[in-house]
């Protein structure tokens, strides 16, 4: 660990220490030296780990990237600065600013660590996986963090979710975003950071696994199964409250919080050309190449379905009659038969014919887990067919499934956002209207406006880019009635897919098994 004892004496940390408590910041000076230290701390230990992993390439790599950051965090922490980019005119990718200026990021992969220089600094260095129980007050008790024994992502330790530290923002999402570890002129704290009474948490938590509601009939965060599809919006809210009243599916605030660390590390609009995500894999009617009588697997083409995909079968297209929503957990190799292979999958067993046909659907959660670096996708970060993995959370913003937004809804075209969290579609009671933001037409998304009270609420101001231009992301609205939020794009939308990518077309019935919802962890 680093000598903390420079940054409490420092006259510019002990400047940005009163500022932090003018804020809102509640640790003591010691805590506000230690995260301010923290930029700089891995510095000697990652050249120890370049040195010991001479052996291993990859670890050699992934320990000279670590070293790099923490050098440049090292160099700028007294100073307290930000890491940002900046968007001119139409091109997607942006300049970056600030201490990340000659930042790169390149994700991994499960064979490549890649290069990210963002690993070394706070606020991403210190986003880790944890289980934790979920109390009815809306606060978490952490039982063991990633690493540390009793660490286990199906469920039987707690909900496994990923603890971010407090940090600062500035700037528009598409314009010059920007984040920094402690309070600056300009910069305010994440709405999910903020207490009713105006105080700051020093940590929030997300969920670190897509919404999967369980026998329970609460809402998980866990690996190893099939995220809910087929719920309409109140459903899923009503798993979500069964952990408590203040609990809830995802909002624009959890939204914030991954935005601007994701664009900002991204340094690009078009979140797909980093990471493409689960955006082309959907796919009905891959046949059944030979019969199998009661087992738990099928015969496909080689190449068809990998482990860790979500299956359904029937008698084609989105038919499900022979067997629903499987996980696939094996491929195997058929002895004298070079064209197929035995696909082994979850659940009871089941007999097909050629007659029968398979409908490649989504991932399950937890086919992020074998990426060797803190962000990236297994085998391909480009061909829209794997998860991918953001600092602990797997398929965030987009990709796999539409995930509901629930805080806020637009009637005839206009936004609405709910006061607390008594959220409802039935009325505009308790909502404040922002008569102030003029909602485009459906198009290819250009940019980006906010009602100045509700600043971590971000929607398509103008149409007219396109899929490589702006924002590169699609906007769709219906303007008639009252209409909720679905974000992200499914397995199927390919490359209108995107964080900003927003579905404003349904009502509150709408269901069906490409749309979703997250935990949201009010502590």
């Amino acid at each position: 660990m680093a000598d903390s004892s420079v940054f409490t004496t420092d006259l510019g940390a002990v400047t940005a220490y009163a500022d932090a408590k003018a804020h809102g910041y509640t640790g003591t000076r010691e805590e506000f030296a230690t995260l301010l230290a923290n930029a700089g701390n891995n510095l000697a230990e990652a050249n120890a780990a370049k040195t010991a992993a001479q052996a291993s390439a990859t670890q050699a790599g992934q320990s000279a990237t670590a070293a790099a950051a923490s050098a440049k965090a090292a160099a700028s922490a007294v100073g307290a600065t930000f890491y940002g980019v900046e968007f001119t005119g139409s091109t997607s990718a942006g300049t970056r600013t600030g201490a990340a200026a000659e930042f790169v990021f390149t994700p991994g992969t499960d064979t490549s660590a890649g290069q990210n220089d963002f690993d070394g600094v706070y606020p991403w260095a210190g986003m880790r996986r944890c289980c934790c129980t979920l109390n009815a007050d809306g606060t978490v008790t952490v039982n063991a963090y990633k690493g540390q024994p009793g660490y286990i992502e199906d469920g039987t330790n707690g909900e496994v979710l990923v603890e971010v530290p407090l940090f600062y923002v500035s700037g528009m999402l598409d314009v010059n975003p920007r984040v920094s570890a402690v309070p600056m002129p300009g910069f305010r704290a994440p709405k999910k950071f903020q207490n009713a009474d105006g105080s700051l948490k020093q940590k929030c938590y997300l969920p670190a696994f897509p919404g999967s509601i369980g026998a329970d009939g609460k809402l998980h965060s866990i690996a190893g199964v099939v995220s809910t599809g087929n719920k309409t919006i109140s459903q899923f809210l009503a798993a979500a409250r069964l952990w408590g009243e203040t609990y809830s599916i995802g909002t624009s605030a959890d939204f914030e919080v991954l935005a601007y660390l994701m664009i900002v590390a991204y340094g690009t609009r078009n979140v797909q050309a980093k990471m493409r995500g689960v955006s082309n894999l959907y796919t009905t009617n891959i046949a059944v190449t030979g019969a199998l009588t009661s087992e738990a697997a099928v015969i496909v083409a080689k190449g068809a379905l990998e482990v860790g995909n979500v299956i359904s079968i029937g008698t084609g297209s989105e038919d499900e009659s022979i067997a629903k929503r499987r996980i696939v957990t094996a491929v195997e190799a058929i002895d004298g038969d070079s064209a197929n292979v035995k696909v082994s999958f979850d659940g009871d067993a089941v007999t097909t014919t050629t007659a029968h046909k398979v409908w490649r659907i989504m991932e399950a959660t937890g086919t992020a887990n074998s990426v060797i670096s803190t962000c990236g996708s297994p085998v391909s970060n480009t061909d829209g067919k794997h998860s991918f993995v953001f600092y602990g959370c797997e398929n965030p913003l987009y990709g796999n499934q539409w995930r509901f937004e629930c805080d806020w809804k637009i009637v005839d075209g206009v936004p609405y956002i709910c006061n607390d969290t008594n959220y409802n579609w039935s009325s505009v009671e308790n909502y404040t209207k922002l008569d102030s933001l003029t909602l485009p037409n459906e198009g290819w998304a250009k940019n980006l406006q906010a009602d100045e009270r509700f600043p971590w609420l971000q929607i398509t101001k103008e149409v007219g880019g396109s899929s490589g231009t702006h924002l590169a992301d699609y906007f769709y609205i219906n303007k008639s009635g009252t209409r909720i939020v679905l974000r992200g794009a499914s397995s199927r939308n390919g490359g209108p897919a995107g964080a900003f990518y927003l579905y404003l077309y349904s009502d509150a019935s709408w269901l069906g098994w490409n749309s979703s919802a997250d935990l949201s962890i009010p502590g």
